[in-house]
């Protein structure tokens, strides 16, 4: 199977919830499935609401229902799972080297974008303090 990673607006989306399943330190919250590798789970809701939407809101949605909506809309279907407990896929969202290193590629490419916005703004405004318009 080729992962290739979504293009435009929701790319954003898509990278920012790589991070947080990928994030060991979030584990107890949500993380991969450990029976499938295109799957990952949120194993504790109200944390999910306080300590992870809380941060990521502008992106991921301010609340539980928000957030369920934004993953059915990015091609995540639920899956079955035990109470309290939900499990979501997607066939190119998959734990593996491969997708990890097309993420970090992918943040990177927006991080250099947008330092080189910052650059040419920093440059357009020092060219115009030099030459005042009178």
């Amino acid at each position: 199977m080729v992962h290739k990673l979504p293009t435009g607006s929701s790319s954003s989306f898509y990278l920012h919830l790589y991070q947080i399943v990928d994030d060991s330190s979030s584990d107890q919250i949500i993380s991969w499935s450990k029976s499938n590798n295109n799957s990952f789970v949120v194993w504790d809701l109200k944390k999910l609401r306080s300590d992870i939407l809380s941060k990521h809101s502008s992106v991921l949605g301010r609340n539980l229902t928000e957030f369920i909506a934004k993953l059915r809309s990015h091609g995540f279907p639920s899956v079955a799972k035990g109470p309290g407990e939900l499990e979501f896929s997607h066939d190119d969202f998959a734990r593996s080297p491969l997708m990890k290193k097309m993420m970090v590629k992918a943040l990177s490419e927006r991080i250099e974008k947008f330092d080189a916005q910052i650059k040419a703004m920093k440059c357009k405004a020092q060219s115009q303090e030099s030459y005042p318009q009178s």
